[in-house]
């Protein structure tokens, strides 16, 4: 019941339930010999129900899953006959797509078809999914001795108005910045001694944030010079306002091997709309400055952003797909709890997205891109995905790991999260550090700001 209820939120902006209206009440009763629920929408009530046996579990989390798979398969049905809408994913939920295809291989002999008609995936999905299993063949390595990095440096010019990460406004903490500097070379140190001791292989490494690039380059020399272990290493430099030379020459000296530079739109209006403080003329200087320097670079943009209609996204894609960059994402707009634009009440769900996800879709394969990663989000506009895209040779190995979860990610800086992949038996162990800019200085350094 953790999980099931996420059907109905897919389609919570369908359906409306007045201020006197009886709550949307879902309730699951089993035993060994039968499953049975009831929706209860208002004074309507459905009830479903199954032989348990018919779905021949090998163990118990095997029944779990299937049962699960069950409920939610005859809810979306539900959903679907009152609303007469059809989700794209159908009552395929959960951040990663992919998970239910991998975990089919072996059972259907034509999975994209299962997807379709056990989970009512539409079909462009479904070969959105399949593409993306068949782009990551080769990268997905179960090795436990190998490790990747990830560093968070939750630091931004500005809020843009759609963002819901815990990320602080530079202006704001500029005073403990160099404290913050300081705390996170300490726990770079320790991450190292702890490969060291557990004898790990240094993977992938990825500096996110927020915007790491509102760091100056003094800084981000002595963060990056630690980080280098000679491999794959990609900095979130975002905003294209914060992306001068000397950060630049820094990051190639250093060994930086990739480098986001996110327009996020190719309209100077939008980004004045969204609180960006960067134009497009902004983005193609700092996009000319780390091609010239030889990085691989990728290019963020946003389907749905508020005020866009499908041509101003066209126009964005087709400018970007102009530049021809290593790697090209495509994020519909999630607007989660702590986002601007949630607190006004913003929504988009009338279809826009899905039809500006689809251009998106034809136009990079077109191109000569491959999707090889995806992931989605609560709250994700039209119920869609946001896709990573690569040209041949340009893979960026980091977000396959991590969102595939195949590989154990070492994280230090405030709100990281550490990730043990411990494959051969099936689980996960996370580890988290203080969400709190200053919470973290004081518990990394154990001293007071």
């Amino acid at each position: 019941m953790n999980d099931v209820p996420e059907v109905i939120r897919a389609f919570s902006p369908y359906i409306v339930v007045s201020d006197e209206g009886t709550p949307f009440i879902i309730k699951v009763v089993s035993d060994e010999r039968e499953l049975d629920f009831f929706v209860k929408d208002g004074e309507t009530e459905t009830y479903f129900n199954t032989d348990i046996k018919a779905f021949a579990a090998r163990d118990g989390e095997d029944l779990k899953r299937k049962t699960k798979a069950w409920v939610k398969e005859r809810l979306y049905s539900y959903c679907n006959k009152i609303t007469g809408v059809n989700l794209p994913y159908g009552c395929l939920t959960g951040v990663r797509p992919t998970a239910v295809y991998y975990r089919s291989i072996g059972s259907y002999s034509n999975i994209k078809q299962h997807l379709i008609n056990d989970y009512f995936v539409e079909e462009k999905r479904a070969d959105l999914i399949e593409r993306v299993v068949e782009t990551q063949k080769g990268y997905i390595v179960r090795d436990p001795h190998r490790a990747d990095v990830f560093v968070n440096i939750p630091i931004c010019p500005t809020r843009c108005s759609y963002c819901s990460f815990i990320s602080a406004e530079l202006n704001r903490i500029r005073k403990i910045v160099p404290k913050y500097v300081t705390a996170l070379l300490k726990d770079i140190s320790d991450l190292k001694k702890e490969m060291a001791e557990k004898g790990y292989i240094p993977g992938a490494v990825y500096i996110g944030g927020g915007t790491p690039t509102s760091l100056d380059a003094e800084a981000l020399d002595r963060i990056t010079d630690e980080l280098n272990f000679g491999g794959e290493f990609t900095v979130e430099a975002g905003r294209p306002d914060t992306m001068t030379e000397d950060k630049l020459e820094v990051f190639r000296r250093n060994g930086v091997t990739r480098v986001s530079v996110n327009p996020q739109t190719f309209s100077d209006e939008t980004l004045v709309r969204i609180g960006r403080k960067h134009t497009v003329a902004d983005f193609y200087a700092a996009f000319d400055r780390a091609k010239s320097l030889g990085f691989d670079i990728n290019i963020d943009l946003i389907a749905g952003l508020p005020g866009e209609v499908f041509d101003d996204f066209k126009n964005s894609l087709n400018r970007a797909v102009e530049l021809r960059p290593q790697n090209l994402t495509v994020h519909s707009l999630s607007l989660k709890r702590g986002a601007v634009l949630k607190e006004q009440n913003v929504r988009v769900m009338d279809g826009s997205v899905k039809e500006m996800c689809d251009y998106s879709i034809d136009t990079l394969l077109s191109a000569g891109y491959s999707p090889y990663y995806m992931y989605r989000q609560k709250n994700i506009a039209d119920g869609l995905e946001n896709v990573g895209y690569s040209l041949p040779g340009h893979i960026n190995r980091y977000n396959i790991d991590y969102m595939e979860e195949t590989t154990t990610v070492l994280s230090a800086g405030a709100g990281s999260v550490t990730k043990y992949v411990y494959s051969a038996e099936g689980r996960i162990e996370r580890k988290s550090k203080a969400k709190g800019i200053e919470e973290y200085i004081r518990r990394t350094l154990g001293e007071p700001i």
